[in-house]
């Protein structure tokens, strides 16, 4: 019976990716096995004591994945409750995503846009959940629900930032799901966004609120901050991509609005810059579409065709000129009436002397 090997497997995988793949393992099997620990202990009666009696075990791995009422003794939990998952069946779930989604970012992106990216999405979702937990507090009065709950955690925000990464890159793909439904790309934002606040309305804000955080911020990252494959600009500024097209077309007018309102607040501030910047004028105005470096060398190939059809049409090329010359004259050809087209270029020696006395034969 021969070997299996994942070798070939493991060395298809891009370095960034094997490398947040082995952080979401190793941090999430290191977090299991503190809870089970934690658990006993506090089965048999241990010394550990809750300073808040009968809430999850959760709240002791306040320096592991984000607990609002105490993880902010521990800064660095903003990066790393998003690479902790609280069981087996969500760190597989997590595992194959990443690797998927990453793997196929990284052959774009390279491995330092793809790690600058998926920190990003996870620390600012985290920043922005920490506020809202504590803003859900002062308006409800309930630390239980809001401070002590169930813990932001996993990689809910890094997924839907993933989702909305391949919608800028290839919004028309379809994938076929269970074999039956076809969905375009586009699409599976709206779709994870809704289940999310379903699970919200059903099982409370945390973690399912870390989607609606993910989404926004890599939305705002990828519009505004990443970098360019060039290296020129910043952001994608195409129309195809602006926030009002996430949503419904009856709500789009009203969504725009709104956008251009905290767009000019932004600039304001000197939080993104401006539409009328030399930079957002010389390098966004040329965007070709969602953040695609491949659609821009297609569109420069088309305009290179249309132009070399245009030049052949206008008439016979220098090199055509000097190979009739040296013919003297050569076997004469009835006179087309279409322009040769790019991929029609071979033989216009032969056909070019006889041009002139056919159509003077058409006028007589």
């Amino acid at each position: 019976m021969p070997a299996v090997s994942f070798l070939p497997f493991l060395h298809s995988i891009p370095f960034a990716t094997r490398i947040l793949t082995l952080t979401l393992v190793i941090t999430t099997l290191a977090g299991i096995f503190l809870t089970n620990l934690i658990e006993e202990n506090t089965a048999v009666g241990s010394r550990i004591e809750s300073p808040h009696h009968g809430l999850p075990w959760r709240v002791y791995l306040n320096w592991l994945v984000l607990v609002p009422g105490t993880s902010w003794k521990f800064p660095w939990v903003l990066v790393t409750s998003g690479f902790v998952e609280l069981s087996i069946v969500e760190l597989v779930m997590s595992s194959v995503s990443l690797l998927l989604a990453a793997r196929y970012l990284e052959r774009i992106w390279g491995g330092r846009e793809l790690v600058r990216f998926v920190l990003v999405t996870i620390f600012a979702s985290n920043v922005i959940a920490f506020g809202f937990s504590w803003l859900t507090y002062f308006v409800l009065q309930d630390e239980n629900y809001s401070l002590y709950g169930v813990p932001y955690h996993g990689m809910t925000a890094l997924q839907v930032g993933f989702l909305v990464a391949f919608t800028q890159l290839a919004p028309e793909h379809q994938l076929q799901l269970f074999g039956q439904f076809k969905v375009r790309v586009k699409t599976l934002p709206g779709i994870y966004l809704l289940i999310s606040n379903v699970l919200v309305f059903l099982l409370g804000p945390s973690p399912y609120m870390l989607v609606q955080f993910g989404f926004f911020v890599a939305w705002v990252y990828l519009r505004f901050y990443k970098l360019s494959e060039d290296g020129l600009s910043r952001g994608d500024r195409s129309e195809t991509f602006a926030f009002q097209y996430w949503f419904p077309p009856p709500v789009r007018p009203y969504i725009a609005k709104l956008g251009n309102l905290v767009f000019s607040l932004a600039t304001r501030f000197k939080l993104v810059p401006a539409w009328d910047d030399a930079q957002s004028s010389s390098s966004y105005a040329m965007l070709p579409g969602p953040g695609s470096a491949r659609a821009e060398a297609e569109r420069r190939r088309a305009l290179a065709l249309k132009a070399l059809d245009a030049r052949l049409a206008s008439g016979p090329t220098p090199a055509a000129a000097a190979a009739a010359g040296s013919g003297g004259g050569g076997a004469t050809s009835a006179p087309t009436t279409s322009a040769p087209s790019a991929s029609s270029t071979s033989g216009p020696a032969a056909s070019t002397p006889s041009i002139k006395p056919d159509e003077s034969k058409v006028k007589d």
